[in-house]
């Protein structure tokens, strides 16, 4: 028993961001289960008010009514909203209280409303409850398992009131009837438990099976041997930085670079502290570019950065020589000290383009003098009125 709570209510303050917008996203798709029990519970709410006297049930259709109306709206809303620039962590589970406070109300309504049926004397009205409280548990669990706190107390305050109702008829009627009210409580009662249970585990296969699928596309773009983002990534954040800049007017510049003196110490040292030693210099690299800024490993010995948010090249060749400063210092691998060497090219958008590739190009030229000139030097690419040249800064 120690564990159930655990069960019921698994932990993921943890979840990364994306995999939390993921689960919250699935909740979001049940417009269709709530727009249906809507308009299914405000018409029994109906159809009991003409059974009766009273003004209960037509207060409960309406309130029924104005909190399925709420929460198609705000599913609505949050569609919208998704389709807008991405949401933080803090939007995301602010979005996702407005769906719990919504789903709570209705069930506590339902909850009454079948609480008031069952003390009812309509044997129609109470099949109808146990009916409606069936195939709102079956919906909820298919559609909310995945934020399994939301899905449980809702359950809950629909279930609780209906077996109170049931075991109150067990207690009025004769022994014929108490056998069918007190089996109708236990069953409600045993599927409930069974339902939560199945709630949990279809969180958790979810969930394992998001954070694998996360971790499977993360491996894909990404170098394996440094952590740093492939080619794959780099042009993803690229286009993203693209975009940017176009908004904001600012330039974004792509530095490729090359090691020099590399293939040297790999083969007086070995293959093994030649990845040592391209570990440290992406992690060099990582060190010292800014935070918004993509570092990426594009082959053995080749390394890009873009850089964004930068108003003149200056800044561009600031950074680039600053990287030539850090990674021209000597690395301490294993038992040996190695001294090597850094070349860069530097192309700049949107003046050289707004491509990756047409960029890439003109870095990579810029990039073919440096190393021709001996290395351990930036160069600049620019396109001068009577043809192309890469300049060196």
């Amino acid at each position: 028993m120690k564990g159930m709570p655990r069960k019921l209510f698994p932990q993921d303050g943890q979840l990364p961001d994306d995999v939390l917008g993921e689960l919250v996203d699935m909740m979001f798709t049940a417009l269709a289960p709530v727009i249906v029990m809507g308009v299914t519970t405000v018409g029994m709410a109906v159809l009991f008010a003409s059974l009766t006297e009273g003004l209960a049930f037509p207060a409960l259709a309406l309130c029924c009514s104005a909190i399925a109306s709420a929460r198609v709206g705000i599913i609505l809303a949050y569609r919208r909203r998704r389709a807008a620039p991405p949401l933080s962590s803090a939007d995301i589970r602010l979005w996702e209280s407005r769906y719990a406070w919504a789903s709570y109300a209705f069930a506590a309504v339902l909850g009454l409303l079948n609480l008031l049926a069952l003390l009812e004397e309509e044997p129609l009205a109470h099949m109808l409850v146990v009916g409606l409280t069936f195939g709102y548990g079956a919906g909820l669990a298919t559609r909310t398992a995945v934020r399994p706190a939301i899905c449980t107390i809702s359950l809950l305050l629909v279930v609780i009131p209906t077996v109170a109702g049931l075991l109150t008829n067990a207690d009025d009627l004769g022994a014929q009837g108490a056998v069918v009210y007190l089996s109708q409580a236990l069953l409600l009662t045993a599927f409930t438990i069974a339902g939560l249970e199945t709630v949990a585990y279809l969180y958790r296969t979810t969930l394992q099976h998001l954070v694998t699928r996360r971790d499977l596309i993360r491996l894909a773009r990404q170098d394996m041997l440094t952590g740093l983002p492939n080619r794959l990534l780099l042009q993803d954040r690229f286009e993203a930085d693209i975009m940017e800049l176009q908004r904001s007017g600012h330039l974004v510049a792509l530095l490729v670079m090359d090691l020099d003196r590399f293939k040297a110490a790999n083969d007086q040292f070995g293959h093994l502290a030649g990845d040592a030693l391209l570990q440290a210099v992406a992690k060099r690299l990582r060190s010292t570019v800014a935070e918004q800024d993509t570092v990426a490993r594009i082959g053995g010995d080749e390394f890009v950065v873009v850089q964004t948010g930068i108003r003149h090249d200056d800044e561009a060749r600031a950074l680039a020589h600053r990287i030539v400063r850090v990674l021209s210092a000597q690395y301490q691998i294993e038992q040996n000290k190695v001294q090597i060497g850094v070349s860069i090219g530097i192309a700049i958008a949107p003046r050289d383009g707004l491509e990756l590739e047409k960029l890439a190009s003109c870095a990579d030229a810029a990039l073919y003098i440096a190393k021709r000139q001996g290395g351990g030097r930036v160069m600049l690419w620019a396109e001068p009125q009577e043809g192309t040249m890469p300049v060196a800064v």
